[in-house]
């Protein structure tokens, strides 16, 4: 909680929405009551309902009296966090399914968007139940973690982040700790998953509803312990992270040039060629060199286009950036420079540079740091024109959340 107040301090719109799985757990069990699950939902009759209904109040007067506090221990005077709280989201019943009557369980219909960024735009907190009202004024017990998927799709989100139980994944091949997926990648999980009884259902419903958010235009998923001190605070603002990430897949229409693209290239290029914004290179030279160059396609034209050349010493030369300008809006440089980044990283390597005379600007926004052409591998240095006077720009690519990191800036563009 002091990281959500920390978060709302430093200007983060929040929406939070408070699941009580475990206090209502507590509450059947005091009285003896074994909870009925189909197809991962509980089957939520009368004595249910009040029990979530008192579990729902608890946690939501616990959350606002711990937030209302503020940030305690703070040097200055205390900022006070304001919460709203409210029907903000309207429920209808699962119904039967399956020969299966779910009674009083719901589902999300709709949230009342204009109500939640006015309170966000106020600075609150806005603070979402598990429970419901259907427009005649039925009450349902909703699964949390839909809530929370379906609110961040209608609020158009950039992030939608569960506090979860801390379950790892894994790389059977290098034993490594997965800490981002694609959405593909984290899909093709799912789907094995669901065959093993090993896994916790609760993960895949974490996993499952994350997807689902990114499929409909959230940016961005994660998966963040609840057992970790600073864990939330760790996962958005420190390079390695502490959680999984889910993200979209942005490189669509990209993809390794061919001789067939000789001549798009350099139709591409020429204009750049003679404002000497690039390095002067004939069609021939294009020729001997197409394996180095990326290309973006769209409706059957390139687009945009760029070379990566390996170098010793783990250094690789981004070269020969072009944009088709009337394609520049799109992000379609930035995906083209993610893109290039992974592949040069899965070369092995960790130095990945540019030389350039006019767009220092757009490298310096997307983690290019200036650096001295003494920085370069010796190979490199030896065939500079010095005369050109192009300027050295250097990005650290040397591990795979730092790169994650840097993929998703460019997609915030």
């Amino acid at each position: 909680m002091h990281d959500i107040a920390l978060l709302n301090t430093l200007g983060v719109k929040l929406v939070l929405v408070a699941g009580s799985r475990p206090q209502l757990n507590r509450q059947l069990s005091l009285r003896n009551i074994a909870s009925t699950f189909d197809c991962g939902l509980r089957i939520t009759g009368r004595v249910e309902l009040e029990c979530a209904l008192d579990a729902a109040g608890s946690v939501r007067f616990h959350i606002e009296s711990y937030l209302g506090r503020g940030i305690v221990n703070s040097p200055g005077r205390t900022r006070t966090i304001t919460i709203s709280s409210g029907n903000f989201i309207s429920a209808q019943p699962v119904g039967v399914r399956g020969g299966v009557d779910y009674k009083y369980t719901g589902e999300m219909r709709r949230l009342n968007v204009d109500k939640v960024r006015a309170a966000l735009d106020d600075g609150d907190i806005v603070l979402i139940s598990c429970i419901a009202y259907s427009a005649s004024g039925e009450v349902f017990n909703c699964l949390s973690e839909q809530v929370a998927s379906k609110c961040a799709i209608q609020l158009e989100s950039s992030k939608l982040i569960y506090m979860y139980n801390g379950e790892e994944l894994q790389d059977s091949r290098s034993n490594a700790v997965v800490q981002t997926l694609a959405i593909e990648q984290a899909q093709q999980y799912v789907d094995l998953a669901r065959k093993d009884p090993s896994v916790c259902g609760e993960f895949l419903l974490y996993l499952k509803e994350s997807i689902k958010a990114c499929v409909n235009g959230v940016k961005r998923s994660h998966l963040v312990s609840r057992h970790v001190d600073g864990g939330l605070l760790q996962e958005l603002f420190t390079r390695d992270g502490e959680g999984i990430m889910i993200s979209r897949h942005m490189y669509e229409g990209i993809r390794m040039a061919t001789t067939n693209d000789i001549v798009s290239i350099m139709r591409l290029i020429q204009p750049l060629l003679d404002d000497d914004v690039l390095v002067s290179r004939d069609q021939e030279h294009i020729e001997s060199n197409v394996d180095t160059f990326t290309v973006v396609e769209r409706d059957g034209a390139i687009i945009a286009c760029c070379t990566l050349q390996p170098y010793e010493n783990n250094f690789a030369e981004m070269g020969c950036v072009a944009v088709d300008p009337a394609y520049r809006s799109l992000g379609k440089g930035n995906a083209m420079l993610g893109y290039v980044m992974r592949k040069a990283a899965a070369m092995g390597v960790t130095k990945l540079f540019v030389l350039t005379t006019r767009t220092s600007h757009w490298f310096i926004e997307r983690g290019f740091v200036e650096a001295s052409v003494n920085d370069l591998p010796p190979s490199k240095l030896a065939k500079i024109d010095i005369k050109r006077k192009s300027k050295v720009y250097i990005c650290d690519i040397s591990t795979k959340r730092a790169l994650d990191e840097k993929e998703l800036l460019l997609q915030m563009d």
